[in-house]
Protein backbone atom coordinates (compact mmCIF):
# COMPACT_ATOMS: atom_id res chain seq x y z
CA UNK A 1 0.00 0.00 0.00
CA UNK A 2 1.54 3.58 -0.92
CA UNK A 3 1.94 6.31 2.09
CA UNK A 4 1.01 9.79 0.77
CA UNK A 5 2.54 12.64 3.10
CA UNK A 6 1.10 15.90 2.34
CA UNK A 7 3.54 18.79 3.59
CA UNK A 8 1.81 22.37 4.05
CA UNK A 9 3.10 25.35 6.44
CA UNK A 10 -0.02 24.38 9.16
CA UNK A 11 -0.12 20.22 8.84
CA UNK A 12 1.26 17.14 7.95
CA UNK A 13 -1.41 15.04 6.16
CA UNK A 14 -0.33 10.98 6.13
CA UNK A 15 -2.95 8.76 4.20
CA UNK A 16 -2.68 5.38 3.19
CA UNK A 17 -4.49 4.06 -0.49
CA UNK A 18 -4.93 1.22 -2.30
CA UNK A 19 -7.41 1.31 -5.15
CA UNK A 20 -9.27 -1.22 -6.44
CA UNK A 21 -12.69 -3.23 -6.56
CA UNK A 22 -12.77 -2.42 -2.41
CA UNK A 23 -10.89 0.64 -2.43
CA UNK A 24 -8.98 0.89 1.27
CA UNK A 25 -8.04 4.97 2.29
CA UNK A 26 -6.77 5.24 6.05
CA UNK A 27 -6.69 9.42 6.73
CA UNK A 28 -4.70 11.17 9.55
CA UNK A 29 -3.49 14.79 10.22
CA UNK A 30 -1.02 15.94 12.12
CA UNK A 31 -1.03 19.66 13.17
CA UNK A 32 2.05 20.81 13.53
CA UNK A 33 3.85 23.41 15.95
CA UNK A 34 4.72 26.61 14.50
CA UNK A 35 7.28 27.57 17.04
CA UNK A 36 9.86 24.43 15.56
CA UNK A 37 10.95 23.65 12.76
CA UNK A 38 9.39 21.46 9.96
CA UNK A 39 12.14 18.81 10.10
CA UNK A 40 11.04 18.64 14.38
CA UNK A 41 7.70 18.34 12.80
CA UNK A 42 7.78 15.88 11.06
CA UNK A 43 10.31 13.69 13.26
CA UNK A 44 7.50 13.89 16.55
CA UNK A 45 4.84 13.55 13.43
CA UNK A 46 6.56 10.05 13.03
CA UNK A 47 6.20 9.07 16.23
CA UNK A 48 2.89 9.97 17.01
CA UNK A 49 0.78 9.09 13.93
CA UNK A 50 -0.72 5.39 14.46
CA UNK A 51 -0.82 4.73 10.30
CA UNK A 52 3.14 5.19 10.03
CA UNK A 53 3.42 1.90 12.11
CA UNK A 54 3.04 -0.22 9.12
CA UNK A 55 5.27 -0.81 5.98
CA UNK A 56 4.56 0.89 2.59
CA UNK A 57 5.43 -0.75 -0.43
CA UNK A 58 6.33 3.38 -1.66
CA UNK A 59 6.16 6.86 -0.49
CA UNK A 60 5.12 9.90 -1.89
CA UNK A 61 5.54 13.41 -0.54
CA UNK A 62 3.42 16.01 -1.91
CA UNK A 63 4.91 19.33 -1.23
CA UNK A 64 1.94 22.11 -0.44
CA UNK A 65 3.83 25.75 -1.24
CA UNK A 66 4.45 27.82 -4.38
CA UNK A 67 5.15 26.39 -7.87
CA UNK A 68 5.81 28.54 -10.96
CA UNK A 69 4.92 26.97 -14.24
CA UNK A 70 6.97 27.16 -17.53
CA UNK A 71 5.85 25.41 -20.92
CA UNK A 72 6.90 22.44 -22.13
CA UNK A 73 8.55 23.37 -25.27
CA UNK A 74 10.87 25.72 -23.20
CA UNK A 75 11.61 23.31 -20.64
CA UNK A 76 15.01 22.34 -19.89
CA UNK A 77 15.84 19.72 -17.17
CA UNK A 78 19.31 21.64 -16.68
CA UNK A 79 17.85 25.13 -15.99
CA UNK A 80 15.15 24.43 -13.90
CA UNK A 81 17.02 25.30 -10.56
CA UNK A 82 17.91 28.61 -11.91
CA UNK A 83 14.59 29.32 -13.28
CA UNK A 84 12.93 28.38 -9.39
CA UNK A 85 15.68 31.07 -7.80
CA UNK A 86 14.88 33.97 -10.49
CA UNK A 87 10.73 33.70 -9.21
CA UNK A 88 11.19 33.04 -5.98
CA UNK A 89 13.51 34.51 -2.88
CA UNK A 90 16.53 31.78 -2.09
CA UNK A 91 16.66 31.00 1.38
CA UNK A 92 17.79 27.72 3.29
CA UNK A 93 18.97 25.19 1.03
CA UNK A 94 16.71 23.25 -1.19
CA UNK A 95 16.03 20.85 -3.55
CA UNK A 96 14.11 22.30 -6.78
CA UNK A 97 12.13 19.49 -8.34
CA UNK A 98 9.36 19.49 -11.53
CA UNK A 99 6.24 17.94 -12.61
CA UNK A 100 4.81 17.99 -16.21
CA UNK A 101 0.89 18.70 -16.87
CA UNK A 102 1.07 16.75 -20.38
CA UNK A 103 -2.51 18.34 -21.41
CA UNK A 104 -1.70 21.51 -20.96
CA UNK A 105 1.70 20.96 -22.04
CA UNK A 106 2.90 22.98 -18.99
CA UNK A 107 5.56 21.68 -16.16
CA UNK A 108 5.59 23.11 -12.68
CA UNK A 109 8.77 24.06 -10.57
CA UNK A 110 8.83 23.38 -6.98
CA UNK A 111 11.03 22.95 -3.69
CA UNK A 112 11.39 21.73 -0.36
CA UNK A 113 13.94 22.14 1.95
CA UNK A 114 16.94 20.20 2.11
CA UNK A 115 16.87 19.37 5.51
CA UNK A 116 12.96 17.83 4.49
CA UNK A 117 14.04 15.69 1.89
CA UNK A 118 16.57 14.46 4.30
CA UNK A 119 14.33 13.53 7.12
CA UNK A 120 11.86 11.99 4.57
CA UNK A 121 15.02 9.82 3.43
CA UNK A 122 16.04 8.37 6.46
CA UNK A 123 12.84 8.05 7.52
CA UNK A 124 11.33 5.84 4.65
CA UNK A 125 14.15 5.02 2.10
CA UNK A 126 13.45 5.99 -1.18
CA UNK A 127 10.68 8.90 -1.56
CA UNK A 128 9.04 10.46 -4.58
CA UNK A 129 8.19 14.44 -4.34
CA UNK A 130 5.47 15.90 -6.27
CA UNK A 131 3.50 19.39 -5.84
CA UNK A 132 -0.01 18.86 -4.37
CA UNK A 133 -0.67 21.53 -6.83
CA UNK A 134 -0.30 19.47 -9.88
CA UNK A 135 -3.28 16.75 -9.44
CA UNK A 136 -5.39 19.85 -9.07
CA UNK A 137 -4.15 21.64 -12.48
CA UNK A 138 -4.20 18.48 -14.34
CA UNK A 139 -7.82 17.59 -12.89
CA UNK A 140 -8.76 21.49 -13.50
CA UNK A 141 -7.33 21.34 -17.52
CA UNK A 142 -9.89 18.87 -18.38
CA UNK A 143 -12.86 19.95 -15.93
CA UNK A 144 -15.36 21.96 -17.49
CA UNK A 145 -14.63 20.93 -20.89
CA UNK A 146 -17.40 20.27 -23.12
CA UNK A 147 -19.96 22.51 -21.38
CA UNK A 148 -18.63 25.90 -20.76
CA UNK A 149 -16.75 28.36 -23.93
CA UNK A 150 -14.17 30.49 -23.55
CA UNK A 151 -11.90 30.57 -20.23
CA UNK A 152 -12.48 28.95 -17.28
CA UNK A 153 -11.49 30.48 -13.48
CA UNK A 154 -10.83 28.46 -10.60
CA UNK A 155 -10.66 29.34 -7.06
CA UNK A 156 -9.24 26.79 -4.57
CA UNK A 157 -8.63 28.11 -0.50
CA UNK A 158 -6.28 26.13 1.49
CA UNK A 159 -3.96 26.86 4.44
CA UNK A 160 -4.02 31.07 4.31
CA UNK A 161 -3.73 30.53 0.75
CA UNK A 162 -5.70 30.97 -2.40
CA UNK A 163 -4.59 28.96 -5.80
CA UNK A 164 -6.33 30.86 -9.02
CA UNK A 165 -6.00 28.85 -12.65
CA UNK A 166 -7.30 30.40 -15.92
CA UNK A 167 -7.59 27.88 -18.68
CA UNK A 168 -8.96 28.33 -21.98
CA UNK A 169 -9.56 25.01 -23.50
CA UNK A 170 -7.18 22.45 -21.48
CA UNK A 171 -4.54 25.23 -22.29
CA UNK A 172 -3.25 26.80 -18.86
CA UNK A 173 -3.61 30.66 -19.21
CA UNK A 174 -2.45 31.80 -15.68
CA UNK A 175 -1.73 30.27 -12.20
CA UNK A 176 -0.77 32.11 -9.06
CA UNK A 177 -0.99 31.49 -5.38
CA UNK A 178 -1.95 34.61 -3.04
CA UNK A 179 -1.43 34.88 0.15
CA UNK A 180 -5.08 35.51 1.99
CA UNK A 181 -6.71 35.93 5.57
CA UNK A 182 -10.04 36.78 4.11
CA UNK A 183 -12.96 36.28 1.67
CA UNK A 184 -12.19 40.13 1.02
CA UNK A 185 -9.09 38.98 -0.03
CA UNK A 186 -9.98 35.97 -1.86
CA UNK A 187 -12.49 38.05 -3.82
CA UNK A 188 -9.95 40.89 -4.51
CA UNK A 189 -6.73 38.73 -5.75
CA UNK A 190 -9.44 36.67 -7.75
CA UNK A 191 -11.33 39.70 -9.23
CA UNK A 192 -8.09 42.22 -9.84
CA UNK A 193 -7.24 38.94 -11.93
CA UNK A 194 -10.05 38.58 -14.19
CA UNK A 195 -10.07 42.67 -14.71
CA UNK A 196 -6.45 42.03 -15.71
CA UNK A 197 -7.59 39.08 -18.37
CA UNK A 198 -10.95 41.06 -19.82
CA UNK A 199 -13.22 38.05 -18.43
CA UNK A 200 -16.63 38.82 -18.42
CA UNK A 201 -17.85 38.80 -15.18
CA UNK A 202 -21.14 37.92 -16.50
CA UNK A 203 -20.44 34.72 -18.59
CA UNK A 204 -17.04 33.63 -17.42
CA UNK A 205 -17.98 30.26 -14.96
CA UNK A 206 -15.80 30.54 -11.44
CA UNK A 207 -15.42 26.64 -9.76
CA UNK A 208 -14.26 27.08 -6.16
CA UNK A 209 -12.65 24.28 -4.76
CA UNK A 210 -12.01 23.19 -0.98
CA UNK A 211 -13.20 21.95 2.09
CA UNK A 212 -16.82 23.17 2.71
CA UNK A 213 -15.44 25.47 5.55
CA UNK A 214 -13.12 27.15 2.96
CA UNK A 215 -15.05 26.73 -0.46
CA UNK A 216 -18.78 27.56 0.71
CA UNK A 217 -18.13 31.16 2.33
CA UNK A 218 -15.64 31.69 -0.46
CA UNK A 219 -18.42 30.86 -3.09
CA UNK A 220 -20.85 33.09 -1.24
CA UNK A 221 -18.43 36.26 -1.46
CA UNK A 222 -17.70 35.47 -5.13
CA UNK A 223 -21.25 35.40 -6.25
CA UNK A 224 -21.77 39.00 -5.25
CA UNK A 225 -19.76 39.89 -8.49
CA UNK A 226 -19.84 37.18 -11.26
CA UNK A 227 -22.74 35.76 -12.24
CA UNK A 228 -21.59 31.96 -12.78
CA UNK A 229 -19.93 31.00 -9.74
CA UNK A 230 -20.37 27.06 -8.84
CA UNK A 231 -18.32 25.19 -5.73
CA UNK A 232 -16.63 22.19 -6.54
CA UNK A 233 -17.81 18.97 -4.51
CA UNK A 234 -15.37 16.05 -4.94
CA UNK A 235 -17.89 13.45 -3.86
CA UNK A 236 -19.92 14.51 -6.95
CA UNK A 237 -17.14 14.71 -9.27
CA UNK A 238 -15.45 11.35 -7.99
CA UNK A 239 -18.31 9.33 -7.81
CA UNK A 240 -18.50 9.09 -3.88
CA UNK A 241 -14.99 7.01 -3.92
CA UNK A 242 -13.90 6.83 -0.19
CA UNK A 243 -11.33 9.35 -0.85
CA UNK A 244 -13.28 12.15 -2.07
CA UNK A 245 -16.10 11.51 1.28
CA UNK A 246 -13.40 11.15 3.62
CA UNK A 247 -13.83 14.43 5.98
CA UNK A 248 -11.03 16.97 5.93
CA UNK A 249 -9.18 15.52 3.34
CA UNK A 250 -7.43 18.15 0.83
CA UNK A 251 -8.70 19.06 -1.57
CA UNK A 252 -5.07 18.52 -3.62
CA UNK A 253 -4.72 15.36 -2.27
CA UNK A 254 -8.32 13.87 -3.47
CA UNK A 255 -6.93 15.24 -6.98
CA UNK A 256 -3.41 13.48 -6.71
CA UNK A 257 -4.71 10.07 -5.26
CA UNK A 258 -7.69 9.61 -8.09
CA UNK A 259 -5.68 11.66 -11.12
Amino acid sequence: MTLYIRISDTDISFARFENGVQPTFLFETYHMRPQVSLTVNLREAMRAVNLLHEPSDRVEVLASGMVTPVPLAEFQEEDAEAAYDYCFTKGEQRRVFYDTVPASNTVLLFALPEATCRTLEDAFGEVRFAASLTGVVRHFASKGLGTTTGKRLFVYPHDSVADVAVFEDSRLVMLNTYSVRTLTDVSYYTLNLARHLCLDLRETPFFVAGVPLLRDPAVRELQQYAARVYPITPSAEFNRHIVATTPDVPYDLVCGLLR
